[in-house]
């Protein structure tokens, strides 16, 4: 067997330049409402500083009933965000009983638990609200925070977010544990939720991925004096998260689902371009790459997840691959679409745009996942198969069994659907050896 080569000083630091950026999955933001006392009393403030704040108006629901009594007329009913009026407590009352019960994905099916999700739901064709995300610049931000556009026009790309459902979680004991969200197709790539101000206290979003756990506590704050804001968060759609127990009220929520289209300015009128050059992954990439860490011997690292592996593995291929195991998951619908690489995610996105702005070939390719016992004997396969080569004995192909390839890892969502599921990928960069590259020089 071949001895395992140690990382050189330049791998060290693309492998720590990775660690770093672990955090990319989820962001956030406030923004506050507008009331008559602060149109009167704060706005001339705001407009003589250089910083302005964003504020949205009262935010309006409207809904009626797809099914009234009796037969007759749907009644279209209102509530109206904060609550300043008897008549929008009551609405608020109302709206709650005209929602139904949240169900839940599991296995693709429906799933109605209340020890597992404890909320309330109304679909998009009941409801339509004033609370626009594009106005109000949330879409803008998870642009630039979540899925930003590069220099490179086959990679510039653009949020659509589609109103996906209302839902109530109130309290005592309205919760969601622990789930990830089912895609409803290849080219979603994360999930918006907007927090109402509706009091209430309990209702945490946590979201996690890779061992990280960031916290939106949207919870009515003690001090009356503050003025009411308008809560949200973003993250990618194989992130988990929980809603955690609210204790007292109602927490109002519209949830989104975040899409990768082509263009930006199709969708806002505003180019949101990055520039991959100044990435923090792009120097370390530079530095890997001059520095020529494959020494001409053809070697294969693995990046696992947001790491390099000390386990690096020799191959007999001029040059060498650098494989970057994805640190998300992706949604995929068979061959139907192939949203790749127009739907990475974070630091898997900075990855590719860093390699590809330094001249660097890289593609995309599906991760086959095995057991320990299937893998080491494919390993001794593969040992056994180079001695009948060097004896010139016939090859015999070697099948690998379907259900090693990952497939929808994740058992809990919301509303299941049978039209996309997750999978796993890596990133290959084929970097020239240190021989092809001065001869390149010298040509």
């Amino acid at each position: 067997m071949s001895s395992r080569p140690a990382l050189t000083p330049v791998l060290v630091d693309f492998k720590n330049a990775l660690a770093e950026q672990k955090h990319f999955y989820a962001c956030g933001g406030r923004i506050s409402i507008a009331t008559p006392t602060t149109v009167d009393g704060e706005a001339e403030a705001r407009s003589s500083t250089s910083l302005r704040t964003t504020q949205s108006k009262p935010v309006t629901i409207r809904w009626d009933l797809s099914n009234p009594p009796h037969g007759g007329l749907a009644e279209c009913k209102r509530v109206t965000l904060p609550i300043t009026q008897q008549r929008d407590r009551d609405a608020l009352d109302s709206l709650r009983d005209d929602c139904k019960p949240a169900t839940f994905g599991l296995n693709g099916k429906d799933v109605l638990d209340e020890t597992y999700r404890k909320a309330l739901k109304m679909d998009t064709e009941l409801f339509c609200t004033t609370f626009d995300p594009y106005s109000l610049g949330i879409v803008d931000t998870v642009t630039q925070m979540l899925l930003p556009s590069f220099e490179d026009p086959q990679t510039h790309r653009a949020v659509d977010a589609r109103l996906y459902k209302l839902n109530i979680y109130s309290g005592p004991s309205g919760m969601f544990k622990a789930h990830v969200d089912t895609p409803r197709s290849a080219a979603q790539f994360g999930s918006l939720v907007v927090c109402l101000p509706a009091e209430h206290h309990g209702g945490q979003l946590k979201v996690r991925h890779k061992g990280e756990e960031t916290t939106f506590d949207w919870s009515t704050p003690s001090d009356e004096s503050k003025l009411p804001h308008i809560e949200w968060a973003a993250f990618y759609s194989d992130c988990e998260h929980e809603v955690m127990e609210v204790s007292s009220g109602h927490r109002l929520t519209l949830t989104y689902n975040l899409y990768a289209v082509p263009g930006t300015r199709h969708l806002t009128g505003r180019s949101s371009v990055l520039d991959p050059t100044r990435l923090p992954l792009h120097s370390a990439i530079e530095r890997l790459i001059s520095d020529d860490p494959l020494c001409g011997k053809g070697l294969v690292f693995e990046a696992l997840s947001y790491q390099i592996s000390d386990q690096s593995t020799l191959t007999l291929n001029a040059g060498g691959t650098l494989g970057f195991w994805c640190s998300h998951a992706y949604a995929y619908n068979d061959t139907r679409e192939a949203p790749l690489p127009e739907t990475l995610k974070g630091i898997d996105a900075s990855v590719w745009e860093s390699f590809r702005a330094l001249g660097i070939e890289v593609k995309i390719a599906p991760i086959i996942r095995m057991e320990d016992d299937v893998r080491n004997s494919i390993a001794y396969f593969h040992e056994w198969e180079k001695a009948r080569e060097r004896k010139r004995e016939p090859r015999k192909r070697c099948r690998l069994p379907s259900k090693f390839i990952v497939g929808n890892k994740f058992g809990y969502g919301n509303e299941g659907s049978a039209g996309a599921m997750y999978s796993h990928c890596a990133i290959l960069a084929s970097l020239p050896s240190k021989t092809s590259k001065d001869s390149a020089t010298t040509a």
